[in-house]
C-alpha cells in the first residue's frame, strides 16, 4: 500500500490545493492520500474561516481519502513545531510512505544546504543569530544574515529571497522533521517537494484561477464571487456556510477579556511569550481596540506581527510553554483523531489501526478511556479550542449553531 501525507490548513480549500493533491497522487503513485489538517485555529495565530469538519469535507470532496486533526498545540505553533507535529502525526499512522509539500523556489541545492545546516544547528550559527538580533534585526533578517555567513556558495540575496517565501520556510521545516523521523523510526518517509503554481502566498488580490487563500478570504469577506478560484464542490459548501464565516477580528472581545484576567499575573507562562513581551502587553492593554489593531500596536523591529498574533492566540487558548516541553516518543502528537474519510478508504483505516504507534480516535466520548491522563490533557485543549470557536458564532439561530465536539459526527463521503 502506497500512502502519501500532506500537512495543511485549507483556509479555505482552493484550486491550488486541488492541483497539489492530484499532482502528488500522480507523482507518487499512491493508493491513498492522508491530510493532517489544523483544527479551528491556525499557525499564523488566527481562527479558521470555517470549522474543521467543514474544511475536512472540502478536502475529502477533492482528493483526500482521510483527514486527521493536527492538535491545537502543534497547529498554532511556530513553523518548526507545526512541521514536527504534522510529520510525526503522519508518521505515527504507520502507513505513510511519502509526505508532499509545496515550495516557491526551484533552488533545491540551496534548500538542501539550508536543511543540513539548520538540522545540525552549529554553535556558530546560534552565536551569529544572537549577535544580529542584538543589533536590532528582526528574527527573519537575523536568521538570513547568520545563515548567509555559513553558506559561502550562495549570495545574501539568494538566501534572503528563499527565506522570504513562507512555503520555502515550511518546506525546510518539513525536511528537517522528516530527517529526524527517519533517524528514530523503524521505517523511512520520503519528502516530495512540489513547485507552487499561480499567485503568491500573501497576494491579497486574485490574479489567476490559482489565487491565494488570502485573496479568497478577502473576497468572501467582501461578499464577492469566488467561483473561479475554488472547485465547484467547495463553492457550494462555501455558499451554504456564508453566514458562518469567522475572521480574525471576531476573537477581539474574547481575547480582550482573557488579557484582562491575566493582566496582574503576566503572560510569560504562555507559549512563545517572553518576559519583555508580557510586560509590553500588560502596559499596553488599554490601547486594545481589536485583535489586528493590537498586533500592529505591539509590533516592532524585533517582534513580527505573526509572532505577536501567535502569542495572543496562545493566551486565548491557554497553551503554555510547558505544553511544548512535554516529551513523547519522537515528540509526536499522542493520538490520531479522525475528522473524516471516504468510504473507499476503509482498508486504509484498517491498516492504520493495525500499524499505528498512537491510538486512533473516531469517537470523542471514547478519548478519556483510550488516552492516558497526560495525553487526554492535550486532547482537552482541542475540545476547549473547538468550544471557544463554536462560541464565536453567538448569537445565532439554532440551525446555524455548530455542534459540540461530542455530538459532531465524523464526515464520511
Amino acid at each position: 500500500m502506497k500512502v502519501t501525507g500532506v500537512i495543511a490548513e485549507y483556509n479555505p480549500f482552493h484550486n491550488g490545493h486541488e492541483y497539489q493533491l492530484k499532482e502528488l497522487k500522480k507523482q507518487t503513485g499512491s493508493d491513498y492520500l492522508i491530510v493532517a489538517m489544523s483544527g479551528d485555529f491556525l499557525q499564523r495565530g488566527v481562527p479558521a474561516i470555517l470549522d474543521k469538519h467543514t474544511r475536512a469535507k472540502m478536502a475529502l470532496l477533492n482528493g483526500a481519502d482521510l483527514v486527521l486533526e493536527l492538535p491545537a498545540v502543534w497547529a498554532t505553533a511556530s513553523a518548526e513545531y507545526f512541521a514536527t507535529g504534522g510529520v510525526s502525526l503522519l508518521g505515527a499512522t504507520g502507513v505513510v510512505n511519502t509526505i508532499g509539500y509545496g515550495v516557491e523556489s526551484e533552488n533545491a541545492a540551496l534548500r538542501k544546504e539550508l536543511c543540513k545546516l539548520l538540522s545540525s544547528a552549529p554553535k556558530s550559527y546560534d552565536e551569529k543569530l544572537l549577535s544580529y538580533q542584538k543589533e536590532g534585526l528582526s528574527f527573519p533578517l537575523a536568521r538570513a544574515s547568520a545563515l548567509c555567513t555559513l553558506l559561502p556558495d550562495f549570495t545574501m540575496e539568494e538566501v534572503t529571497l528563499f527565506l522570504a517565501k513562507p512555503n520555502n520556510i515550511l518546506a525546510l521545516e518539513y525536511e528537517k522533521a522528516i530527517a529526524k523521523w527517519n533517524q528514530a523510526a523503524g521505517f523511512p518517509i520520503e519528502g516530495c517537494a512540489l513547485l507552487r503554481r499561480g499567485d503568491n502566498y500573501h497576494d491579497a488580490e486574485a490574479h489567476s484561477v490559482l489565487a491565494s487563500a488570502t485573496a479568497i478570504r478577502n473576497l468572501l469577506q467582501e461578499g464577492r464571487d469566488i467561483t473561479p478560484f475554488v472547485p465547484a464542490s467547495v463553492a457550494a459548501v462555501l455558499e451554504i456556510n456564508r453566514n458562518n464565516f469567522i475572521f480574525p477580528e471576531d476573537i477581539s472581545a474574547l481575547l480582550y477579556e482573557r488579557l484582562l484576567v491575566y493582566k496582574d499575573m503576566g503572560y510569560e507562562g504562555f507559549a512563545d511569550c517572553s518576559a519583555a513581551l508580557s510586560n509590553k502587553i500588560a502596559a499596553s492593554i488599554y490601547a486594545f481596540r481589536s485583535f489586528s489593531q493590537f498586533c500592529e500596536y505591539l509590533k516592532s523591529k524585533d517582534l513580527t506581527y505573526t509572532r505577536i498574533s501567535r502569542v495572543l492566540l496562545h493566551i486565548l487558548l491557554d497553551i503554555k510553554k510547558e505544553d511544548y516541553n512535554r516529551k513523547t516518543p519522537l515528540d509526536h502528537p499522542p493520538y490520531l483523531r479522525v475528522l473524516g474519510f471516504r468510504n473507499e478508504a476503509k482498508d486504509l483505516l484498517k491498516e492504520i489501526k493495525k500499524e499505528a504507534s498512537a491510538p486512533l480516535i473516531t469517537k470523542v466520548a471514547d478519548a478519556s478511556q483510550i488516552l492516558s491522563p497526560s495525553d487526554y490533557a492535550f486532547f482537552k485543549k482541542d475540545l476547549f479550542a473547538a468550544d471557544l470557536y463554536r462560541g464565536l458564532h453567538f448569537p445565532c439561530s439554532a440551525d446555524q449553531l455548530l455542534k459540540n465536539e461530542f455530538s459532531q459526527e465524523i464526515v464520511i463521503l
